[in-house]
């Protein structure tokens, strides 16, 4: 049952376009550019270890803007900090295109991180604060495939502004869709009223995102459900040099193996939610690290000798990860009510930050990139089978898990009921 009701002006299809527009902001943010780093860094005269203090730099503060925009937005509702922080967007957007300083390059990025953090932390609260049941994990799942499709296609997009104009225009062109998203959101209704607001100062309200990290059961199941961001955003960063490099693919056939790969992890998101539909969740959470295992395995078995196997073994791990994203993000907003705000920064928090190690730990020197990618698999699936077993062992509980994957419909037992066992 749906709560979206009051968008009056921006009308239901706008409001879920602005979500999907707001979601995005990582990626069309960070991989645009990618195409042209080798002519970025000659431009600047600097070197690639300098320059890349701008992507590290950028996820970190992504990810802390993430965490502390919570908050914000609990105790000031969502309209008018989003309407702000998109405005910080553009200009800094816009700005990084226009300079020719390394240096000052890297401190736009930085700032350019937090109107990002903000835009993708109001999608997710937008998301708790209009819908619910069903239909929210539904909007999750198109939040997820944008999530995924936005890093394949960004560089592509890139790739094609950079070949008709320059690598400038990659940032011009984002800037134009938070133009596009900030008409929208001036249409918006107010989705947090003021009587349902936090009415204590930042101060106060930041102890609800303490109480939320404090929550054990909470925190230990956002870390989980973070882990198999490891090996996708691993793969973001080397899967050119494994595909062009290592099996010495063409760049045209890379980008169709990228665009298979979107479509594969897709059905398999969608196979495997048809397949566990009505599940209760506690029993559904043993299907990623089982998918993770298989991944694993195929990856440092055969995953290195050809770039079918490879490709096929990343895929299977890919349907874990956009599987469990939207599914645990549903999870964990059925289990803790208010502090909506505060719940989608630690959700995105965790992704964002898990995922910033998986990028530096798939550049170390493994023996092959490819095996950097199992190495990355396997420690996904280990972490989350032993953190599982904590959970389970120690008693923690969350609400959400009692609920079944089309949720609302709890089995209303304790822990050890059957059914969730």
């Amino acid at each position: 049952m749906a709560k979206m009701d009051g968008q009056r002006v921006l009308g239901r299809g706008s409001f879920l376009l602005l979500i999907l527009l707001l979601g995005s902001f990582g990626p069309i943010s960070t991989d645009m550019f990618l195409p042209a780093l080798p002519q970025v860094v000659e431009e600047f005269g600097t070197d690639s270890a300098v320059f890349n203090i701008s992507m590290y730099g950028f996820m970190l503060s992504m990810a802390v803007a993430i965490l502390v925009m919570g908050p914000v937005i609990d105790r000031y509702g969502r309209k008018g900090p989003l309407l702000a922080f998109l405005a910080e967007y553009i200009v800094t957007t816009i700005l990084c295109g226009l300079v020719d300083d390394v240096y000052s390059f890297i401190a736009l990025r930085i700032l350019q991180a937090i109107g990002s953090g903000a835009a993708i932390t109001v999608s997710v609260a937008l998301v708790k604060d209009s819908y619910e049941g069903e239909e929210r994990v539904k909007i999750l799942n198109f939040n997820a495939i944008i999530g995924v499709l936005g890093p394949i296609l960004s560089p592509l997009i890139g790739a094609a502004l950079i070949n008709a104009w320059s690598w400038r225009e990659t940032f011009f062109a984002p800037a134009v869709i938070a133009g596009i998203a900030m008409v929208m959101a001036l249409l918006m209704t107010e989705t947090l009223p003021e009587g349902q607001r936090s009415s204590s100062g930042l101060s106060e309200v930041t102890k609800g995102l303490r109480s939320l990290i404090g929550n054990r059961s909470f925190f230990m199941m956002a870390i989980m459900l973070a882990l198999f961001n490891l090996p996708f955003m691993g793969y973001l960063s080397v899967s050119s040099y494994i595909y062009e490099d290592m099996f010495e693919v063409s760049q045209t056939m890379y980008s169709v193996l990228l665009g298979a790969t979107l479509l594969l992890g897709t059905v398999g998101m969608i196979v495997i939610n048809r397949l566990t539909r009505g599940m209760v969740n506690m029993r559904k959470i043993l299907i990623f690290p089982a998918i993770g295992a298989v991944a694993a395995v195929l990856m440092m078995t055969v995953g290195q000798s050809r770039w079918e196997l490879f490709m096929l073994a990343f895929t299977i791990s890919m349907c874990a990860s956009m599987t469990i994203r939207p599914w645990g993000m549903g999870v964990l907003m059925a289990s803790h009510d208010g502090d909506n705000g505060a719940v989608a920064s630690v959700i995105n928090f965790m992704f964002f930050t898990i995922g910033c190690i998986g990028m530096f730990v798939s550049t170390l020197p493994w023996p092959n990139f490819a095996f950097g990618i199992g190495v990355l698999i396997t420690s996904a699936t280990l972490l989350f089978t032993a953190m599982l077993a904590v959970f389970r062992a120690t008693g923690m509980d969350l609400k959400g898990l009692h609920e079944s994957s089309r949720f609302g419909q709890p089995c209303g037992r304790p822990w050890a009921c059957g059914t969730c066992r």
